[in-house]
């Protein structure tokens, strides 16, 4: 896993892209007025992280969105040859490593979509 950190990162960042999008319901469009939503939906979930929390309206249950187990899922279980299969040992329990990259990946997503 450590021997390709910039291969995981690139992949993790276009799988969490369109996770995350459909997860918080952005939209896509070339609509003035739908790009701003997207903008005011992405700074309110930048700010304070709320992203994190499983109801980030009420910033409830840090650290336990369904979006984490999501984009762990997709990223490292998807099927039987992923590393969270193949490696399983190292999985668990879930090393912090693996849940700061993908809060990492997500708040990064949100800082350039600004």
């Amino acid at each position: 896993l450590l021997t390709r950190t910039s291969q995981v990162c690139g992949e993790l960042k276009m799988k969490m892209h369109s996770l995350t999008a459909s997860f918080f319901g952005f939209r896509t469009s070339n609509s003035n007025s739908v790009i701003r939503q997207n903008r005011d939906l992405a700074e309110s979930l930048k700010d304070g992280s709320v992203f994190a929390f499983k109801d980030w309206e009420s910033k409830k249950g840090i650290y336990k969105t369904e979006l984490l187990q999501l984009g762990i899922n997709i990223m490292w279980f998807a099927n039987r040859h992923n590393e969270g299969v193949v490696y399983h040992e190292y999985f668990n329990p879930m090393p912090i490593e693996v849940i700061a990259l993908v809060l990492t990946t997500v708040s990064l997503l949100f800082l350039y979509s600004s």
